[in-house]
């Protein structure tokens, strides 16, 4: 396990509080939920784009990264691009996988990449919260 595998696996921040990522294209839908999960042990950072979100994540240990599929109207599914990027460089972090256009084939291909969970939009956030109790996150 390389030095930043080992920090950012299971790790806090040097504050002693646990950090999640959420990436998502709709700025509202990332301040709302910033704004639910935060609190005084969870710091969240928010990425619009996988770009922002790569570089935080190369920059920050992460305990969960929730990333919707599609961040552009280009239709690449950018969200399991993360899901593969965090599964094979931080195998500690959990990720749950959003979108908006759900169907088989891509819950088929985020198990694939060993998604933790799969969830069509929208989320009520106490399913979130109640997650990430259950995974040792607080909120």
């Amino acid at each position: 396990m390389s030095v930043l595998q080992e920090t950012i696996a299971g790790k806090e921040t040097a504050t002693g509080k646990k950090r999640i990522l959420i990436v998502d294209d709709e700025a509202g839908f990332l301040l709302a939920l910033k704004r639910i999960l935060q609190g005084p042990e969870l710091v969240v950072d928010t990425a619009e784009t996988i770009e922002t979100a790569m570089a935080l994540l190369n920059e920050n240990a992460y305990q969960v990264v929730i990333a919707d599929v599609m961040l552009t109207i280009m239709l690449r599914e950018e969200g399991l691009e993360i899901l593969e990027y965090v599964k094979e460089h931080m195998p500690g972090t959990k990720v749950i996988i959003l979108t908006g256009y759900g169907n088989q084939d891509l819950m088929k291909k985020a198990g694939t990449l060993r998604a933790d969970l799969f969830f069509e939009k929208p989320v009520p956030p106490h399913i979130l919260q109640n997650t990430l109790k259950c995974w040792g996150v607080a909120c």
